[in-house]
């Protein structure tokens, strides 16, 4: 953390500004080791390998969600620096399903200058991309894991290898420790799902949003509306992690309340598992709608109703599909 990034954080607990730091270790780039003290009410965060700590450890579902990613993702090791500074172009599930939604935001979002918060950021490759290609002022990456490899500190080899500089904060994204409207954009890719709340995240993103500000998330699971709850089975679920599903009427609703102005885009990914056949995802599909990707002037049908704001609501309506959404907090 720099030491002027200070200025941003405010207590997530009592929202509380004017942190005190304690420094145990900096180097050219930033605070490595520390404390971080709220004056408000005497909490203290400590900052370890430049990540401030502001999780509650008596949240026992965010402490099921860290066990369950580090249960799954097995052994990890220095020779995995490759494989994190290709993501998420990567030859392997999830990342073919991913990379195409998240490089097409960057045709209709314009993130140049402007300040960022990463939701969910996990990995950080996201906020590399933010950074880099993105142009944007200043990124802050957030998430609950900070294992190399797996989480925040990740990072690290991004701000080696490519001499940039993005901060990375610990925290829940129901309670941001940042200040009111700091933020231009939050971008989130694939994190939302795991909030059992969406009514209080979107009300905690339009808190940190400046007027106008943006939110925009891609590759988020969205089911079709008949499918009862808002649980999943899977072997997330099964680990302890917090995986939700929900339809695109319950995002758009979730929006709406929260002031937000929204619109869906056409996410590519579903463009290219249209056009090179995928059994798995076309078995969810209405039978009308399987029988028009049998043929090429069918694909390019179902990509325009998806395109439309009418009809492709009511394509995600009996069909599950990733969903890519750029809600505005009005000025």
């Amino acid at each position: 953390m720099k030491r002027e990034f200070l200025d941003s954080i405010r207590c997530p607990f009592c929202r509380g500004g004017g942190l005190s730091l304690s420094v145990a270790e900096e180097d050219a780039r930033e605070v490595r080791e520390g404390e971080l003290r709220c004056g408000s009410c005497g909490r203290s965060f400590p900052i370890h390998r430049g990540i401030p700590d502001f999780l509650d450890p008596a949240d026992e579902v965010l402490a099921s969600e860290i066990k369950g990613w580090i249960q799954l993702a097995g052994e990890l090791h220095e020779g995995l620096v490759p494989v994190m500074t290709a993501l998420p172009c990567f030859p392997h599930e999830p990342w073919p399903h991913v990379a195409p939604d998240f490089f097409q935001i960057f045709e209709h979002v314009d993130f140049s200058g402007q300040r960022v918060v990463d939701l969910g950021a996990g990995r950080t490759w996201s906020s590399r991309f933010l950074k880099t290609l993105g142009r944007a002022a200043e990124v802050v990456a957030v998430d609950v894991l900070t294992t190399r490899f797996l989480g925040l500190e990740t990072a690290d080899v991004f701000l080696e290898l490519d001499g940039i500089h993005f901060e990375r904060l610990r925290g829940d994204g129901h309670r941001l420790p940042l200040a009111d409207g700091w933020a231009d954009a939050v971008f989130s890719c694939a994190a939302i799902h795991h909030s059992s709340d969406i009514d209080r995240l979107f009300a905690e993103v339009r808190r940190v949003l400046r007027p106008g500000g943006r939110l925009v998330f891609v590759s988020e699971a969205c089911k079709r509306e008949s499918i009862p709850g808002n649980k999943p089975q899977n072997v997330e679920v099964e680990a302890g992690i917090n995986e939700n599903f929900y339809s695109l009427a319950e995002y758009q609703a979730a929006l709406r309340r929260n002031g937000f102005r929204c619109r869906r885009l056409a996410p590519r990914t579903v463009r290219y598992r249209l056009l090179y056949p995928d059994d798995d995802f076309l078995a969810g599909a209405p039978g009308p709608l399987r029988r028009l990707a049998r043929r090429p002037w069918g694909r390019d049908l179902i990509y325009r109703l998806l395109r439309s704001r009418t009809a492709g609501d009511q394509v995600y309506r009996y069909w599950s599909l990733p969903l890519s959404m750029i809600a505005e907090r009005p000025r």
